[in-house]
């Protein structure tokens, strides 16, 4: 079996990689640069490790298509894609593209490689900002929001289709990552943080549910009290 994960070098990255190599997964990592302990501890549990450059604001949407193919090639259609990625810092237009135009091209690419074997798993992180608008946020905040609208959409059309592929919408605990640091400084709001576990989270991607984590009606009701 093959995952590829988006962001493996990342908190829920490296958390996500170890639990799929203990269920049996070999790794292709996709991102800016390689994560040699993971490969490392790859090799000890006897599964593959390969890297492949993917970097969210300096790749052409237009050319995802064919930079998936050319992985697909090396290393075969994935079982399981896992974007866990995000771009912080940026102004609109490239916070727009990275976290929103390059991930659904992406997933579009393998999930239509997938759809032509059959069958898939897609799971996409995204933080709670994208159902719940906060100061300081907006112009992140509209890019995850328009992924999350994109990523149900999709995963409505790929239900319809019937070709065994399926996409699961993550909205994670918050855990200490650089990502969680700066959403904090931003919006001025300190976040209860906790440690990474993904075991659930890789369970009901695996299982293809729609959408686990964080319930979007609690953010939606959060918003509402605020």
């Amino acid at each position: 079996m093959i995952a590829w994960i988006v962001g493996a070098s990342g908190t829920w990255g490296r958390a996500l990689a170890g639990e799929l190599m203990a269920r049996g997964f070999d790794i292709v990592a996709l991102g800016r640069s390689d994560v040699p302990d993971l490969a490392a501890e790859a090799a000890r549990l006897g599964r593959s490790w390969s890297f492949a450059r993917f970097d969210l604001e300096t790749t052409d949407p237009a050319g995802v298509g064919a930079s998936a193919a050319e992985v697909e090639a090396r290393s075969g259609v994935p079982d399981l894609l896992v974007m866990c990625a995000a771009v912080v810092g940026r102004d609109r237009e490239m916070l727009a593209r990275a976290n929103y135009l390059m991930p659904a091209a992406l997933i579009e690419a393998v999930a239509v490689a997938m759809g032509k074997r059959g069958s898939g798993r897609i799971g996409v992180f995204m933080a709670q900002n994208a159902r719940l608008g906060m100061a300081g946020l907006g112009d992140y905040s509209a890019a995850q929001g328009a992924l999350w609208t994109w990523c149900e959409a999709y995963s409505a059309g790929l239900e319809a289709g019937r070709r065994g592929v399926t996409l699961t919408r993550v909205i994670p605990p918050r855990a200490a990552s650089a990502t969680q640091r700066w959403v904090s400084d931003q919006s001025g709001h300190a976040a209860r943080l906790h440690r990474p576990d993904p075991r659930g989270i890789v369970g009901a991607i695996l299982a293809g549910k729609r959408r686990c984590g964080r319930r979007p009606l609690l953010a939606a009701l959060a918003m509402l009290v605020r």
